[in-house]
C-alpha cells in the first residue's frame, strides 16, 4: 500500500486532532481509557458529550455508504481513531459504532439497517456485546443461553458474563441458541434488543481496584421482538464478520504512542545518581525497541484499513494486529514498571510517577491479550486460515 497521505487526508487528520485536543480539555480528572468510560457516571457523561460532538460532524458514520449518511472511507476512520487514541478521547461506542454498525452494513436486512444505523450515528444510543458465558468464552459456539421463538418474538433465558458497559447500555447485541437441538454453528442467531426491558438483571463484576467495567447479565423469560441480523440459526457467520471489525483498531496503538512520549519526557527530567535516565544506554535501548514496535503496529493497522477499503481483509489480518498490539502493550507496561522501580507500584500519592499510570496499566494490559478472543485463539486463526497449517489431532 501507499503510506503517504493525500492533501485531503492531511486536512482531515489535522481536523480530527484539533477537535480531539479541544475535547481533552473537558476531560474529568483521572479519566483514562475504556475503563474510565464505564466506571463512573462522570466518565460516561463525558463519553456521551464527546459522542454528541462527533455525531454532529458526521464522524460516527465515517466509511458508511452515503445512502445511510456515511462520509469518507476506511482510512478516514482510521485517522479519526488515531487522533482519539493519541488524546485518549472516548465518544465512539466500541460496540455500536466500531463493531455493530459495520456488521449491520455487511449482513443485516434493509429494515434492520434503516432502524438501527441512525441511532448509532446519533451517538445517543449506547450498546453492549452479549457474548461470553460462564462455560462459553473462547469457544463461543458452546453457549447455553436460549432465545426461543414465540410468534414474532423471542423468549430469552440464560446468562452472559464479562459484559463491558452493560450497566450503562441502552441496547445489546448477542448470540443465543434459537435451535437448541440443531447442529453446532448452525443453531444460534444474532439478535438485537432493548437492555432496559423487564427480564434483564445486571450485576457488577469489579476489578481488584474496585473499578466497575464488567458485568454479569441474566435473562429471565425476557420477551423481545425478533430483530435478527443475518439468517435465523446462522448467527455464527455474523459472529465471524463482526470479529474482524472488533480487532483492527488503531486507538490503543496511538494511546501507547502518547504514553511513550510521556515516558521519554519523564526520562529526560528524572535523574538517578545525578544522571538523567535518558542518558542510561539500557533505558534508551529498551524505549527505542518499544518505539519501533509501536510504529510497526501502526503500519499494520494502516494496512488493515487499506485492505478493508479494497474489500480484501481476512480474519488473519485483523488477528495479526490484535496479537501484536496486545503483546507490545504488555511489554511496554512491564518495561515502565521495571524502570520506575518501587515508585512504579505507587498510586494515589504525590510520589506516584506520571500520576500512577503505570501501576494501573501493569495490572490492566494483560486484558488485551484475553478480550476479543484470546491471543491463543488468534494464533490458531492465523495458522489455519492464513497459513493453511494442519490442525492438531
Amino acid at each position: 500500500m501507499d503510506f503517504s497521505f493525500t492533501e485531503e487526508q492531511k486536512k482531515r487528520r489535522e481536523e480530527f486532532y484539533r477537535v480531539c485536543a479541544q475535547l481533552e480539555k473537558d476531560k474529568p480528572h483521572g479519566f483514562s481509557g475504556l475503563e474510565s468510560t464505564y466506571d463512573t457516571e462522570a466518565g460516561f457523561n463525558y463519553h456521551l458529550h464527546c459522542a454528541r460532538e462527533f455525531a454532529k460532524r458526521g464522524w460516527l458514520s465515517l466509511s458508511w455508504p452515503t445512502e445511510y449518511g456515511g462520509t469518507g472511507n476506511m482510512m478516514d476512520r482510521v485517522l479519526f481513531a488515531e487522533a482519539r487514541g493519541y488524546h485518549d478521547i472516548p465518544g465512539v461506542d466500541v460496540f455500536g459504532v466500531q463493531m455493530l454498525a459495520p456488521t449491520l452494513l455487511a449482513c443485516a436486512s434493509e429494515e434492520i439497517k434503516r432502524e438501527f444505523l441512525p441511532m448509532i450515528a446519533s451517538g445517543e444510543v449506547q450498546w453492549c456485546e452479549l457474548w461470553s458465558e460462564p462455560n462459553a468464552g473462547s469457544d463461543l459456539a458452546d453457549l447455553a443461553s436460549t432465545a426461543i421463538r414465540d410468534g414474532n418474538d423471542f423468549i430469552v433465558n440464560g446468562q452472559k458474563i464479562w459484559t463491558t458497559g452493560a450497566h450503562f447500555a441502552h441496547w445489546g447485541f448477542g448470540v443465543f441458541k434459537t435451535a437448541p437441538q440443531g447442529k453446532k454453528h448452525h443453531n444460534m442467531s444474532f439478535i438485537l434488543f432493548d437492555m432496559k426491558k423487564p427480564g434483564v438483571t445486571i450485576r457488577p463484576i469489579k476489578y481488584m481496584n474496585d473499578f466497575h467495567i464488567y458485568n454479569e447479565v441474566f435473562f429471565d423469560n425476557l420477551r423481545v421482538p425478533a430483530k435478527i441480523v443475518g439468517q435465523e440459526n446462522e448467527g455464527w457467520a455474523v459472529v465471524n464478520v463482526l470479529a474482524g471489525f472488533e480487532r483492527s483498531g488503531i486507538d490503543e496503538i496511538m494511546r501507547m504512542q502518547r504514553e511513550l512520549e510521556n515516558a521519554v519526557k519523564y526520562c529526560n527530567e528524572t535523574k538517578v545518581d545525578g544522571i538523567p535516565l535518558a542518558k542510561n544506554p539500557l533505558v534508551r535501548n529498551r524505549l527505542a525497541q518499544i518505539a519501533g514496535e509501536i510504529e510497526a503496529a501502526r503500519c499494520l493497522a494502516y494496512r488493515v484499513a487499506d485492505l478493508q477499503n479494497h474489500n480484501e481483509m481476512t480474519l488473519m489480518d485483523a488477528s495479526a494486529v490484535k496479537v501484536f498490539t496486545s503483546d507490545v502493550a504488555e511489554r511496554f507496561a512491564s518495561l515502565m514498571t521495571d524502570m520506575l522501580g518501587p515508585y512504579g507500584q505507587v498510586k494515589l500519592s504525590r510520589w506516584a510517577p506520571m500520576e500512577g499510570w503505570w501501576e494501573r496499566m501493569y495490572q490492566e494490559h494483560f486484558v488485551l491479550s484475553i478480550s476479543m478472543g484470546t491471543n491463543e485463539i488468534q494464533k490458531n486463526i492465523m495458522a489455519w486460515y492464513g497459513l493453511s497449517l494442519p490442525r492438531m489431532r
